[in-house]
């Protein structure tokens, strides 16, 4: 076949080839992008080193200038072109130039913290003035409840740095490093002041003086600052943490878990949006979010000084946990949240998150950390499960509630160090017992009915036992009590439930125990009357004479007929 074969109409491949990148080039216009990259790097590589107060002004002109510019060509392209796409990619051009901008004087502020301070006042003063200017002319509506977390936000990245200024002279003192994990936990309560506006439904943006639909105006700008957030923690630690010789090396104490508080809070504003507008991706990710910060907190663990000591004697000695336990329990205080918001599985994901939970003790930080099965998360999955089930009327739900309420009783029971082995299987030999009976009462199906007949016979053959040892056991009174107790219970348990096996075997039990108890009543008389054989066979044949003397008489041939008769 020749390789330059035409297809139907004289088009090549490679011609076609070529349209599509022609239109794709046409579409997205990726040359914004990479006329802001290549700017910002020439303005880093003529002015970066910051040396001179010149260098610094010089920088922050060409940043400004820069930004002003996309900032007036949005506005043209909307009054006398109306490429929205455009607009749109230039718009967040000029946030991410904002942002960039409030990272440029990390290294002069802590040289010099006039300049640097007097630089991120300059820009705070700066972004606002540019950002006011953008919406008004390119006459787009952004409501207050949306205006108002949008300039707090740009405040943190400008503002923040200037309240470090008082801890920057001492790069080891435990101020300033709490100060830089505190970043994105004031992030995060910026964040949630987005909760009125997202109540207010999308509606409250309908007819924003743009052609975009929710949710890209205007959750695409506020992605865009989690972003910078996220990138943000890092950036200050690294800037802002100088502690010199006593590292021997550029200390970095920045840790994946100083991401947690921000993503939660987040976390929070995706659940409120997909209740409010009943988007299910958008609540599984809100789900998502608690686990990705969980993560976050349990890899990347380094071994340097610095980092260490404030994860060591900093975090864990202040808060007394870990930071991966930490987020595990914020994690499934967020999703019992969820839940009691109904939103779908919000349950199972607070009973995966105590599962972990159980394994992950206070001083867990990673994999290599993990501990024994706790009982105390168990209870807690039991309870959880226990309270749905009844609420939502789930059987299922009910069953695996008791069967983790039990689980939880023999796990604490086997680490209680003053119980004696013997007791421990005892005790969950019956809490499994219990177990099985609750399940099989919960319900009428299959399973409850396999439940109910286990835990039937399982406490019938623990009463048996004790029935068949009653001479040779030393527990006193209790190995007496024990078999009736069992048969009581097993004969209410059957009237209730109702179940036929029950009542049988509590009669098997009474039956067993009378025997049990008459065998060891007859050995002991024995003890005490050598004769006693004698006497009860003496006994025995004079009720078989009586038998033959009422026999001859003719008194026991009608019981016999009407037996016969009853039994044909």
């Amino acid at each position: 076949m020749n390789a330059l074969e035409t297809r139907p109409g004289g088009v090549t491949p490679s011609s076609d080839a070529h349209r599509r990148l022609f239109r794709w080039v046409c579409t997205s216009n990726p040359f914004y992008i990479l006329s802001a990259w290549l700017v910002c790097m020439g303005l880093r590589v003529s002015f970066g080193a910051q040396v001179h107060a010149v260098q610094t002004w010089a920088l922050l002109g060409g940043m400004v200038g820069y930004t002003l510019l996309l900032a007036v060509t949005a506005c043209l392209l909307v009054r006398y072109v109306g490429v929205w796409d455009d607009v749109r990619s230039i718009m967040l051009l000029v946030v991410l130039m904002i942002l960039a901008t409030s990272v440029m004087f990390d290294d002069v502020f802590t040289r010099d913290l006039t300049r640097g301070s007097a630089c991120y006042l300059v820009g705070l003063v700066f972004a606002v003035a540019v950002s006011e200017g953008l919406l008004r002319g390119a006459r787009l509506a952004l409501p207050a409840l949306f205006r108002g977390p949008y300039y707090l936000a740009l405040g943190l990245f400008f503002v923040y740095p200037v309240v470090l200024a008082p801890l920057v002279d001492e790069p080891e003192g435990e101020a300033l490093e709490w100060a830089l994990f505190g970043f994105t936990s004031v992030a995060g309560l910026i964040a949630l002041t987005l909760l009125p506006a997202v109540r207010r439904g999308r509606e409250y943006v309908r007819g924003n003086g743009s052609p975009w639909r929710w949710a890209w105006y205007p959750w695409t700008l506020f992605g865009l600052l989690a972003f910078g957030v996220v990138a943000r923690s890092p950036m200050l630690c690294w800037s802002m943490h100088h502690a010199g010789k006593a590292y021997g090396a550029e200390p970095f104490i920045f840790g994946g878990y100083f991401l947690a508080p921000f993503l939660l809070a987040v976390a929070v504003v995706l659940l409120e949006i997909g209740l409010v507008e009943r988007s299910s991706r958008v609540r599984l990710l809100a789900l998502a979010l608690p686990a990705v910060a969980t993560v976050l907190a349990a890899v990347g663990h380094r071994q340097e000084f610095a980092y260490q000591e404030f994860l060591t004697q900093r975090f864990e000695w202040r808060l007394g946990a870990s930071p991966l336990y930490l987020t595990l329990m914020a994690s499934a205080v967020f999703y019992g949240y969820a839940a009691l918001r109904r939103t779908p599985r919000a349950v199972e994901a607070l009973c995966g998150a105590l599962a972990v939970l159980a394994f992950v003790a206070p001083g867990t930080r990673d994999l290599r950390g993990v501990v024994a099965v706790r009982s105390e998360a168990i209870l807690l999955i039991g309870l959880v499960q226990l309270a749905v089930g009844v609420w939502a009327g789930s059987p299922r739900r009910r069953q695996f509630g008791w069967a983790c309420l039990a689980a939880a009783g023999a796990i604490a029971l086997f680490r209680a160090g003053e119980v004696s082995p013997g007791w421990r299987v005892l005790i969950v030999y019956h809490m499994i017992s219990a177990g099985l009976l609750v399940l099989g009462a919960t319900a009428d199906d299959s399973l409850a009915r396999l439940a109910r007949s286990l835990g039937t016979w399982m406490m019938a053959l623990a009463a048996f036992c004790v029935s068949a040892l009653l001479p040779e056991t030393d527990f006193g009174w209790r190995s007496w009590a024990y078999p009736p107790a069992v048969a009581l219970v097993l004969l209410g348990y059957g009237w209730v439930v109702p179940s036929m096996a029950a009542a049988m075997a509590s009669g098997l039990i009474g039956v067993a125990w009378t025997c049990a108890a008459g065998s060891w009543s007859y050995a002991a008389t024995r003890r005490i009357v050598p004769g006693i054989d004698y006497i009860v066979i003496g006994l025995a044949l004079f009720a078989l004479a009586v038998v033959v003397s009422v026999a001859k008489g003719g008194r026991l041939q009608e019981p016999v007929e009407k037996a016969s008769d009853a039994l044909v």
